[in-house]
């Protein structure tokens, strides 16, 4: 399970990198046709002037808060085995391996052949089994879960 969560970890750092870089490249994409839109036609205030502006306010957003969920990514302690669902924890039941850090969705770790979802401590799901240990069961969505291994 340790290197299960080690793999999980790097391919979940790897994603919010790479959801970095795609925003910082639309970024510099976005900037580049402005400045090109404002040389070829001054400071107009045209329909396409306006787009791109709220593209880019809204790509500079997500990158912000991609950075943000990378700082506090860095600060989740997955050090050591877990041996209660908390933040750090890898956890698996019956159906779903979670990773307990930032709501970044689901991830595909090829080489264990599995997907991880990793959520936040804050997601309605890690609320319902927050503090369960191995073998203990809860309920979400109306649906019995049990808790198969925590690390």
């Amino acid at each position: 399970m340790k290197e299960l969560k080690m793999a999980a970890v790097a391919a979940c750092k790897q994603e919010i990198k790479d959801r970095i870089a795609v925003h910082k490249e639309q970024l510099d994409d976005i900037n580049n046709s402005i400045e090109s839109n404002e040389t070829k036609h001054g400071y107009d205030n045209d329909d396409s002037q306006g787009e791109l502006l709220g593209d880019f306010e809204r790509y500079a957003q997500l990158r912000e808060e991609h950075e943000d969920m990378l700082v506090a990514f860095n600060n989740i302690d997955f050090h050591g085995g877990k041996t209660t669902v908390q933040e750090g924890a890898i956890v698996r039941t019956a159906d779903r391996l979670l990773l307990i850090s930032v709501g970044i969705g689901q991830i595909e770790l090829r080489e264990q052949n599995s997907d991880l979802f990793a959520i936040s401590n804050q997601a309605p799901l890690y609320l319902a089994m927050k503090g369960l240990r191995e073998n203990d069961s809860f309920t979400y969505n109306d649906k019995k879960h049990d808790i198969v291994e925590v690390y």
